[in-house]
């Protein structure tokens, strides 16, 4: 089968490998699409934390957001049929650990993240999981579509708002307009608060009258806010998210910094911030698949063919005006 790999620093290629088989408990999903995402750009550049601790290595096929479709069940699968729309989560929990047994799959000891580190990745025609990790579309979706690779990041959205449990009424600032801060303004405006979004960078490819309120840079957002979701994990925006909220209010880090961030711990104790941090959202995955195609609207930029992965890479850095950029084997 064909797959794409970054096989060095810099370098993404097409390859040749072995068709995978499915084993007991596992199913084999012909992959339609794939997402990239600033983790997958990390891998390319080298300087992902999994790269840097061991748990990643080149040649690396990536690939944790996709969408596809059943290929072949192996023994002891049951409740899919063949031909189904699925997904799967990135994150594989061993089910057995403490966090496991307590309910919180997210923060598996054990655990396994597809196409990170541990599980190989879905940029490939055919891909094995095991079958806890997969949920299905349901029979109103004959065929898989671009958008649906956002149910990923999605899950951790949902996730963030499961955490912040916003009351009537609140303030709420999520700075990122990029995948994740897009669907986090999406999911609040099903909420009866008032909604703002700031960024750091560029704002083109935010649709005028959507569910957005004002859009404005992050360094010209007010103050006072009972809430933010820092979703770009761009640099200095954990300080410029603190210094939004008012006294006693939380923010919620969903976007990943490249670099360590420091704060003022003096000011956190004084005005009685929280800051908590969203890791995935395993048990959010059904939801995200009831949802993604009311709220992923607009994402995607392109869709690019896997043979041209290398140009795929370029555009997701240099060429977008919309979020997600989509690889396709369809």
């Amino acid at each position: 089968m064909r797959a794409a790999v970054i096989d060095k620093p810099h370098t993404a290629t097409l390859v040749e490998t072995d068709r995978p088989a499915a084993g007991p408990g596992e199913v084999l999903v012909r992959i339609a699409y794939v997402g990239l995402c600033g983790s997958d750009l990390e891998l390319l550049h080298g300087s992902s934390p999994y790269l840097a601790d061991g748990r990643a290595t080149f040649p690396h096929r990536f690939g944790h957001e996709w969408a596809g479709t059943v290929e072949e069940f192996g023994p002891g699968v049951t409740g899919l049929r063949h031909g189904e729309v699925v997904t799967g989560s990135t994150m594989i929990p061993c089910q057995s650990c403490r966090s496991c047994a307590a309910g919180h799959r997210n923060l598996c000891t054990e655990l396994r993240e597809v196409g990170l580190y541990g599980w190989t990745g879905a940029a490939a025609e055919y891909l094995v999981m095991p079958r806890h990790a997969l949920v299905p579309f349901g029979p109103g979706t004959e065929h898989p579509r671009p958008e649906h690779v956002l149910v990923e990041p999605l899950v951790t959205v949902l996730e963030a708002v499961h955490a912040a449990d916003p009351r009537p009424g609140d303030q709420i600032l999520v700075i990122g307009a990029g995948t994740m801060g897009s669907l986090a303004a999406a999911v609040l405006a099903r909420y009866p608060v008032t909604v703002d979004i700031a960024e750091p960078g560029t704002v083109g490819h935010l649709p005028a009258g959507s569910y957005r309120d004002r859009v404005t840079r992050t360094d010209d957002a007010p103050t006072g806010y009972d809430l933010v979701l820092e979703c770009s994990g761009a640099p200095g925006t954990l300080n410029a998210a603190l210094d939004r909220l008012r006294p006693g209010g939380l923010c919620l880090l969903v976007g990943v910094p490249a670099q360590a961030e420091t704060v003022d711990a003096a000011r956190i104790t004084l005005d009685g911030l929280r800051i908590a941090g969203v890791r995935h959202g395993v048990d959010h995955y059904a939801r995200a698949v009831a949802l993604v195609d009311e709220l992923a609207a607009g994402l995607v930029d392109q869709v690019i063919p896997l043979a041209e992965v290398a140009r795929a890479f370029d555009v997701l850095q240099h060429g977008r005006t919309r979020p997600k950029v989509v690889l396709s084997l369809a």
